[in-house]
C-alpha cells in the first residue's frame, strides 16, 4: 500500500517536474515479469523514479548500498524495493554481501518481478553512455540458472535524456529499445566469456537509445540542452531521436561561435520567427495566475530549494532531493496553507486546494515564455537562425555558414 501511495504520488510530482517528457519505443506500462531494466545512470535516484512511474507493475531497483546506512532511507528505501549493491568504493568490507543481493534479485525475477539495473554502475551528470559494468550481467546469468527463467527472462534496454540537471521545467526523453531474452543467447560455462559478450550486447542496445554530446564547455553544453528542450517529435519519434544523435554528433565536432554562446543563458527558444507575438501573448494570459502562484508557493518553494541547494552542494543530487521534498511535502504545504486561507477568506477549502498548485504551474509556464521572450529579443536574426539550425534539424552547411554580427 505505502508503495503505490508513494507511487501516486510521485506520478503528481512528476507533473510539475517536467514541463516535456518523451516516450519513445515499447511502452513500459504493457511490460510483464520477469524482466530486467537495463537503463544508463545520468541524474540519481530521480532515474529510477522516472522509470518506476512508467510501470503500471510493481518494480524492484539496485541502489548504492551506502544509501542504507541512515536509518530513515534504509526504511524508505525497504518499503519502495530499493535492493542493495555493494561497490568497493563505498563500502570495499561488505562486498561479500552482493551475493545476497543476487541471490534477492533471483527469487524476485522467479515470481515474476520486474527489477531495475543500472547498468553504467556510477551516476554522472552527462549526455553520453559510459562503459557497462559487471552487475546486469550477474544478476542475469545467476537468474539463468532457473530452467524457467531461461526461456522466460527479458532484458529491456531503456535510454533516459535530461535537458537540464538542476533547473525547473527540464524535459526528459525515455527511450525503451527491443526487448531480447538472455536465455536464448550462446551460453557458456565460462562465466567471463558469457558476461564480455552480454554486456558488448547490452552496450549495443543502449547505444541507439542515448544520444551523446562529447563537449564540455559550458556554451556548448547550453546549446545542446536548448535542443533537447525545444525538441518536438509529433508523430514520428524515432526519426525525432535519429535528428537529436545526429545533432549531437554535430555539436560535439564543430567550433561554437563565442558570441552566441555568451548571451544564451536558458535554454527556452520560440522558434518561428513569422509568429514571434504568440509568446507575448501566452506570456500575458499566464502573467496574473503566475503572480498568484509566486506568493501563494513561495513559502514552500524559495526555503526547499535553498535547503536542497545547500545539502546537496558539489553533488549529484539536488535534482533527487528536491523532486523527494516536493513529492512528500508539498501536499502537506498545500493543505495547511488552504486550511489557513480558507479560514481567513470565504473561499472553500476546496477551491484553494486546485488553486494553489495550478497557480505554481502557471508560474513555471511564465517562467518559460518569459526566457523565451529574452532570448528572442537578445539574438540577433542570423544568430536565431543558427539556433533553428540546431533545434529543428537544418543542414550543416547552413550552420557552418551562418554569418554573425561583430
Amino acid at each position: 500500500m505505502f508503495y503505490y501511495c508513494i507511487k501516486l504520488l510521485a506520478r503528481c510530482s512528476l507533473l510539475f517536474f517536467f514541463r516535456k517528457k518523451i516516450t519513445c519505443g515499447f511502452p513500459l506500462h504493457a511490460l510483464k515479469g520477469p524482466a530486467i531494466i537495463a537503463s544508463n545512470h545520468p541524474n540519481s535516484l530521480l532515474d529510477a523514479v522516472v522509470i518506476a512511474c512508467q510501470c503500471r507493475q510493481p518494480v524492484h531497483f539496485t541502489i548504492r548500498s551506502d544509501m542504507f546506512n541512515n536509518p530513515m532511507f534504509r526504511l524508505l528505501l525497504k518499503f519502495l524495493n530499493g535492493i542493495p549493491v555493494y561497490r568497493a568504493s563505498e563500502e570495499k568490507e561488505k562486498l561479500r554481501a552482493n551475493f545476497s543481493s543476487i541471490a534477492l534479485c533471483s527469487n524476485i525475477l522467479k515470481n515474476r518481478g520486474i527489477i531495475i539495473v543500472f547498468s553504467e554502475g556510477i551516476t554522472l551528470h552527462d549526455w553520453k553512455l559510459k562503459p557497462i559494468k559487471s552487475g546486469t550481467a550477474k544478476i542475469v546469468q545467476h537468474a539463468l540458472r532457473d530452467p524457467q527463467l531461461i526461456q522466460t527472462l527479458q532484458v529491456v534496454p531503456v535510454g533516459l535524456t535530461y535537458s537540464d540537471y538542476a533547473h525547473p521545467a527540464k524535459t526528459i526523453i525515455i527511450q525503451t529499445g527491443e526487448v531480447f531474452y538472455p536465455g536464448k543467447l550462446l551460453y557458456t560455462e565460462h562465466s567471463g566469456v558469457w558476461k564480455q559478450a552480454f554486456n558488448t550486447l547490452l552496450f549495443e542496445r543502449l547505444q541507439p537509445l542515448i544520444p551523446a554530446m562529447e563537449r564540455d564547455e559550458a556554451g556548448v553544453k547550453l546549446i545542446w540542452q536548448s535542443v533537447i528542450a525545444n525538441i518536438t517529435f509529433r508523430d514520428n519519434c524515432n526519426a525525432g531521436m535519429e535528428h537529436l544523435q545526429y545533432q549531437g554528433r554535430l555539436l560535439s565536432a564543430i567550433d561554437i561561435k563565442p558570441a552566441i554562446a555568451q548571451k544564451i543563458k536558458y535554454p527556452f527558444f520560440h522558434l518561428h520567427c513569422t509568429n514571434y507575438y504568440k509568446i507575448y501573448f501566452a506570456a500575458a494570459l499566464f502573467g496574473m495566475p503566475a503572480l498568484a502562484g509566486l506568493l501563494l508557493n513561495s513559502l514552500f518553494y524559495f526555503p526547499v530549494n535553498c535547503f536542497t541547494r545547500i545539502k546537496t552542494k558539489s553533488t549529484i543530487f539536488y535534482d533527487s532531493l528536491f523532486f523527494g521534498l516536493l513529492t512528500i511535502l508539498y501536499p502537506v504545504y498545500i493543505l495547511i496553507a488552504s486550511i489557513s486561507l480558507a479560514y481567513l477568506t470565504d473561499i472553500p477549502l476546496t477551491l484553494w486546494v486546485l488553486t494553489i498548485p495550478f497557480c505554481g504551474w502557471c508560474t513555471v509556464q511564465f517562467w518559460v515564455y518569459a526566457l523565451k521572450i529574452k532570448n528572442h529579443l537578445t539574438l540577433s536574426p542570423p544568430e536565431k537562425k543558427y539556433m533553428q539550425a540546431f533545434i529543428t534539424g537544418m543542414e550543416y552547411s547552413v550552420i557552418s555558414n551562418a554569418k554573425f554580427k561583430p
